[in-house]
């Protein structure tokens, strides 16, 4: 490890250039003016070492800079955005951070420290773990302390100045979007992290889940209330790949709103004949369900379901050896109600027409009537034929749709 007062009179010489006076400024970004350079040229080679090695552990390409922060608080921060051939991001380490951590004992230690917290968050990128929570940041102290832990070159003091540098960066802003941790949640995610690069052969890899285990289990040192987490954030620390995270969270989200404005019916159906003239078997009468979402408007409603019969085969002549016949398809059905003087009016006519696929393209005829039974449910009967199908259906309606959803605007 470097010595003390070497790094702090490198550290030293960075604020004492003027960064608005170097001939190269990369662009404004995150609050800092990036540069290429941090105004030294042998820390630069330091630091470009040490980001060389960051690069083989994390197994990470990454474009270093050094920004100016324009509100002259210490920072440092990874960002996905690459503007060079096969990068995985950029860190950017603020020059007053660095001034900062000059002052305080191992400083080098503690910057590399916060170095390695970046490049954490480059593998979280990488495996598909992105946005701002509270874990994120505890899971990259964790990773930031086994790659220290795995250098085996650090004192007892260092150790402790680094347990010290996280606690000292911990926040109480709960509610804050920027909210990293508590400081005992910070410097003991840390620690953790450091203890794990001692129990046997492990990888960046084993560190990289362990973490996600010891953030999920809400550690020891997790004593106050954690920061809203969503819902990519729980699928993900189940240990999700980063597809299926996507994936999944995109289901649920529009799987919600999709039942939320939609009603479910559900149709024991007694069907006359499998009506098939290709067919040369015969089969009896045939039973079996209908079920789907129905969008209710104001006298009409809109069906998208499937249907499945079974035919049992008439076995009264010896040459008729078959077996079962399932009949299997999606149907779509448009009905609109009727309102009759004659007929009560808790009971609903309707009639429609309605499309199914499967095994070719039938189309149908449909009357019925539905009549409520309480608030949400509703008892349906209808009876439905076409050049495919000859059926009576006898069921329920559930009536879950939310009105708002649909309605809201035209009752205000």
């Amino acid at each position: 490890m470097k010595t003390f007062l070497f790094y702090t009179t490198l550290f030293t010489l960075i604020i004492a250039k003027n960064t608005f006076g170097q001939c190269f400024l990369t662009r404004i970004s995150g609050n800092m003016i990036w540069d290429q350079t941090s105004g030294n040229i042998d820390l630069d080679n330091i630091l470009s070492s040490q980001k060389k090695d960051l690069e083989s552990f994390f197994g990470l390409n990454i474009n270093l800079y050094y920004g100016t922060e324009l509100d002259q608080q210490g920072n440092a921060f990874f960002t996905p955005n690459c503007y060079s051939f096969n990068c995985n991001g950029e860190i950017v380490l603020g020059k007053y951070l660095m001034s900062e951590l000059s002052t305080k004992s191992f400083s080098y230690a503690r910057l590399v420290a916060v170095f390695a917290h970046e490049f954490a968050h480059g593998m979280q990128h990488k495996y598909g773990w992105s946005g701002n929570s509270k874990w994120r940041e505890l899971h990259a102290d964790y990773l930031a302390g086994y790659y220290l832990g795995r250098s085996n070159s650090l004192t007892e003091s260092q150790v402790i100045s680094i347990f010290n540098e996280f606690y000292s960066r911990g926040d109480y802003g709960f509610n804050d979007p920027s909210h990293h941790g508590t400081p005992d949640e910070r410097s003991c995610a840390f620690l953790e992290g450091f203890k794990f690069a001692y129990t046997g052969s492990t990888t960046v890899y084993d560190a990289y889940n362990s973490g996600k285990r010891y953030i999920f289990a809400n550690n020891p040192c997790n004593r106050y209330s954690p920061q809203r987490v969503s819902a990519l954030d729980i699928i993900y620390l189940f240990g999700a790949a980063p597809e299926a995270t996507i994936l999944v969270g995109g289901i649920v989200l529009f799987g919600s709103v999709f039942l939320l404005s939609n009603d479910f019916y559900l149709h024991p159906t007694y069907a006359f004949h499998f009506n098939k003239k290709s067919n040369p078997f015969k089969y009896k009468n045939g039973f079996g369900w209908s079920y789907g979402l129905r969008k209710q408007f104001n006298r009409s409603a809109l069906e998208y379901g499937i249907t499945s019969v079974s035919f049992k085969p008439k076995l009264g002549d010896a040459t008729y050896n078959y077996g079962e016949k399932q009949l299997l398809y999606f149907n779509l059905n448009y009905i609109h109600n009727f309102n009759f003087s004659y007929i009560p009016k808790r009971i609903q006519p309707y009639a429609g027409a309605g499309v199914n696929i499967g095994d070719g393209i039938g189309f149908t005829g449909i009357i019925g009537a539905y009549m409520p039974v309480i608030d949400r449910l509703s008892v349906d009967f209808r009876y439905e034929v076409g050049n495919r199908t000859n059926q009576v259906h006898f069921g329920l309606i559930f009536k879950y749709q939310k009105e708002y959803l649909w309605h809201k605007k035209k009752q205000r």
